[in-house]
């Protein structure tokens, strides 16, 4: 109540309730657009909206062709924007989708460490680069300072559990820039993306690393949703 006008709280709560489409991502390290949509058509498939064949299940699906993902983790993606040859750090991977978007727009080229705390959710990062194809990535279980989520968490939330989170968000986000290579053709860049609308987790977690080393904000190149709120 103290983030949003009471107008807009309304339609921010309504929103979180509403079931989001299915969407899927096409891997074009095996198959083209337009090709997947015809093959998926021809299958039954109503591609705007889904209609019952269980996406997760057809050939195209387990042949590597497309990955079934949530349409706000391509944003993380595009904000980085990688390269051809670049090396990359997923530091939460788990389930994959991300990583294996990375490597997709990297050609399998460079190499992407994919790292998760949870060793169990892992076995869906790996499963994921073969099905789809992937060459170019290293997986590893290391401390990521990450917090296990379920679906209560997003009502279940007190202020001491945004305190926590933010501390090890700040941990992590450190954790992050110190492994960029400042010396690197491009100077290295880090994205920090959250699943909390909460300023404790997010702007303010930027504003904190901004102080406590050499980094700058910098565009991430996506034309559309609101500024943050100033630190």
């Amino acid at each position: 109540m103290d983030i949003f006008p009471l107008s807009e709280l309304v339609d921010f709560l309504e929103a979180n309730e509403i079931h989001r489409p299915v969407t899927i991502r096409t891997n074009t390290l095996k198959t083209r657009r337009r090709d997947l949509a015809q093959a998926l058509i021809n299958r039954g498939v109503n591609l705007d909206p889904w209609g019952n064949v269980p996406v997760g299940a057809t050939p195209e699906y387990l042949s590597g062709q497309y990955m079934l993902q949530g349409a706000s983790s391509f944003l993380p993606v595009m904000a980085l924007s990688p390269q051809e040859g670049e090396l990359v750090l997923d530091m939460s991977s788990a389930p994959g989708g991300k990583t294996t978007y990375i490597a997709q727009l990297m050609r399998n080229t460079g190499t992407i460490v994919a790292n998760d705390a949870n060793a169990d959710r892992l076995k869906s990062v790996v499963g994921n680069i073969h099905r789809l194809g992937v060459t170019n990535t290293v997986v590893c279980n290391y401390d990521g300072r990450a917090v296990p989520k379920d679906p209560a968490v997003k009502t279940s939330k007190d202020e001491g559990d945004i305190q926590r989170s933010a501390h090890l968000q700040k941990e992590l986000l450190l954790s992050a820039i110190d492994s960029v290579n400042a010396e690197s053709s491009t100077g290295g860049y880090v994205v920090y993306c959250t699943c909390s609308i909460m300023v404790e987790e997010n702007e303010w977690v930027v504003d904190y690393a901004l102080k406590k080393r050499n980094v700058k904000l910098v565009p991430c190149g996506l034309d559309f949703g609101k500024e943050g709120s100033p630190g």
